[in-house]
């Protein structure tokens, strides 16, 4: 009897070794069937980019950063071997935002885009519009009152520009910023893009219901954003600043960090990146 024990234990370890590699892979591949939402504030200098992981494994990118650093961080985030992201929102042209998806699309399959589609004249744009010719990708023109559902209780509202502005030019991109909500149960997630005061003050007078749980403050800590009357209509209990290390703009400005001294701040520039996992009832920083 012994021996014939003896005899099976080669198999016994190799289907422990299996059964133990599946599970490792089964992880890698992103095959975790939770309820849980993943928010990434991703660290990629002096620009924005989030990404939002949600239970159906679909995947949004909001932003991209000022360069090719995004790409990095996707391959450290999204299970191995996904190529493919769902939705990427561009709050607006300005490089620090979307240099980095200008790579993305080169390299991954993009089911859609949101965007304003204002008019801007740079080299990179023009790559930006050519790409998604060329591919040819669906595009949304983003206007307040748009939801884009993602999952199962998980969508993200539209709040700024009041209406579409594609084909239009401006001469301060950064009002054109794309103001949006991610909402999932009851964790409500405000992005601002480079929004200032001139965005701020109409959503104010309109009464949008801005009120968010975290706010991405607008313009990576600017003085002209994140007014005290935004922020009284917001009312974060945690404010997340996208910035770059020792950059040159003096961001985030001391102006901002009074205005947000009662609210736990995160800061790419210290914290690195930041991650947030959420269930239906409450968020919290993921390890």
């Amino acid at each position: 009897m012994w021996q014939r024990v003896k005899d099976k234990i080669p198999y016994i370890i190799l289907a422990a070794l299996l059964l133990a590699a599946g599970f490792v892979w089964s992880r890698v591949l992103g095959q975790d069937f939770s309820d849980k939402v993943r928010i990434d504030f991703l660290d990629v200098g002096q620009g924005s980019a989030i990404l939002v992981l949600a239970p159906n494994n679909n995947q949004v990118l909001i932003d991209g950063g000022p360069s090719d650093a995004v790409l990095a961080k996707l391959g450290e985030a999204l299970p191995f071997g996904d190529r493919q992201i769902e939705l990427l929102i561009l709050t607006h042209p300005d490089s620090d935002h979307l240099s980095g998806l200008v790579e993305v699309l080169k390299r991954y399959e993009v089911n859609q885009i949101l965007e304003t589609g204002i008019v801007a004249d740079s080299a990179e744009y023009q790559t930006w519009n050519d790409l998604i010719k060329q591919k040819n990708i669906p595009v949304i023109f983003a206007q307040a009152g748009q939801t884009i559902k993602i999952a199962d209780n998980l969508a993200i509202k539209i709040l700024y520009p009041l209406a579409k502005i594609n084909g239009q030019e401006f001469k301060n991109t950064n009002a054109t910023s794309i103001v949006g909500k991610i909402i999932y149960g009851q964790n409500t997630v405000l992005f601002t893009g480079d929004a200032e005061k001139q965005t701020e003050q109409p959503l104010l007078m309109l009464g949008a219901d801005l009120k968010a749980d975290i706010l991405v403050v607008g313009h990576h800590g600017s003085k002209n954003s994140t007014s005290l009357e935004f922020l009284a209509a917001v009312m974060p209990s945690i404010a997340v600043i996208q910035v770059g290390a020792k950059n040159t703009y003096g961001h985030p400005t001391q102006e901002v960090l009074s205005r947000l001294k009662e609210i736990d701040i995160f800061r790419t520039d210290l914290d690195s990146d930041i991650d947030f996992a959420c269930d239906l009832a409450k968020c919290w920083q993921a390890e």
